[in-house]
């Protein structure tokens, strides 16, 4: 229960801290010098403004009225991506000013517990997108010794009013299309299980296995779809949907691992129950559960200069090596499967095995690669890099399980619970 209401706190938390996919963007943030703390210049966000001229607008308030003398300013910085890991170096927080583009003052309001005047401006650029970062500072000492608490507003646009950062301009339609052709897949995949329904007269396991992961990964993209379709209006989203399209597509994937890592121990192949092999399902339960955990820590983070996808950092790490560790275990279990096979199980062995690994090696493989695009491109190589193989493996293993082709007679999907009907060639050796 304790582990639960600490999951539920932070699950609460993603409703009080947007990161940067939220280009209307709300946060709070301290200013000032006092006994236990100073801060005179804080990071506060970024946006990828693609060629064009874009806009951003930012405005502030005190979280606590009163304390402030009315109309109280501060400064809005703004850096661009090329002067930025310079910008991070400088240890005298009050001279990183001198690297900014532009500066903007931002006043408190006139009137206790209101807005300021919202500090606006254009950017413009010709010849490629750039990211810009932005900051606030007190540098100029306007908050005497003391700290104090501001509620940030800002809203960034590209040319033409698209909320959307540069590295998600192609997100609303990729995932439209994407959609759309998870839905002919769905709705082949069920016709395609009832073909098999009544040729056999049951579905085995693995089929519902696979139909699991089908409608994870649909609804996956059902609410990211959503979330997108409402971040194109408000340039927030919807936070639940988000959070709940990762956790969905996460448990997609590993869903997808443990079934080839329960086939690599041998069954269908070797044995037509789990039987011994029911160790599988807890260690699976708790990589989900991992999986799901940090998803939801993930979101949970504020605002970061570094980050630009949902796997940068220690999470993304994490998962690659969460990654490694499957597929480890999986070709372990697949060697010691086909040596306890004969020549038949050991040829259809070798290929599962090739196939299987391009998946679990899509994310490793994908997120190195990662690193060497620019960081607005990073989003898009990656999520399209993911989708890329999880599309490939549902439509391989739905042909794997529901064509009559080696794994078919191979395996215990060929043994008929119809009277009559012969075993299937797993039981005998070559």
């Amino acid at each position: 229960m304790a582990f639960l209401s600490r999951l539920a706190m932070l699950c609460f938390t993603l409703g009080c801290c947007h990161k940067a996919s939220a280009k209307v963007q709300r946060s709070t943030l301290r200013l000032g010098r006092g006994a236990r703390q100073t801060a005179e210049w804080q990071y506060v966000g970024k946006f990828g403004y693609a060629v064009g001229q874009g806009t951003y607008e930012a405005r502030l308030r005190e979280a606590v009225p009163g304390s402030l003398p009315l109309g109280t300013a501060l400064e809005l910085e703004i850096y661009m991506d090329e002067e930025w890991p310079q910008v991070e170096t400088v240890t005298e927080v009050c001279r990183k000013k001198e690297l900014a583009k532009r500066s903007r003052e931002m006043n408190i309001g006139q009137v206790a517990g209101d807005w300021g005047q919202a500090a606006k401006g254009s950017i413009s650029q010709n010849v490629r997108p750039h990211v810009w970062y932005f900051a606030i500072s007190d540098c100029g000492g306007k908050l005497m010794n003391s700290t104090y608490g501001f509620d940030l507003e800002m809203e960034f646009k590209q040319d033409g009013g698209s909320h959307f950062s540069v590295e998600l301009q192609w997100a609303p339609s990729a995932n439209l299309l994407t959609l759309v052709g998870c839905s002919f897949f769905l709705l082949s995949f069920c016709r395609r299980s009832r073909d098999f329904f009544i040729r056999t007269g049951s579905l085995h396991p693995v089929i519902w296995t696979l139909g699991c992961v089908v409608v994870f990964q649909y609804v996956a993209q059902c609410l990211h779809t959503g979330h997108l379709a409402i971040y194109r209006s408000d340039g927030q989203g919807s936070r639940a949907m988000e959070v709940l399209s990762e956790i969905f597509f996460v448990l997609c994937q590993v869903t997808q691992t443990s079934l080839l890592v329960t086939i690599a121990l041998g069954y269908t192949l070797l044995k037509a129950q789990l039987g011994d092999l029911q160790f599988v399902l807890p260690i699976c339960g708790l990589v989900a559960l991992v999986h799901v955990v940090l998803v939801v820590l993930d979101k949970a983070q504020c605002e970061a200069s570094h980050r630009f996808t949902d796997h940068d950092g220690s999470t993304g790490w994490i998962f690659f090596g969460l990654r490694l560790a499957l597929y480890a275990w999986f070709h372990w279990a697949a060697n010691r499967t086909a040596s306890q096979g004969g020549l038949r199980l050991q040829a259809f062995i070798g290929k599962f095995r090739i196939a299987a690994s391009m998946y679990f090696l899509a994310y490793p493989g994908t997120f190195l690669v990662m690193q060497l695009f620019a960081p607005y491109l990073r989003e898009p190589v990656m999520e399209t890099g993911l989708m890329a193989a999880q599309v490939a493996s549902n439509v391989w293993l739905a042909s794997l399980f529901l064509d009559r082709g080696a794994y078919f007679q191979a395996s215990s999907l060929s043994a008929s619970p119809l009277p009559g009907r012969g075993s299937p060639v797993f039981f005998k050796q070559d």
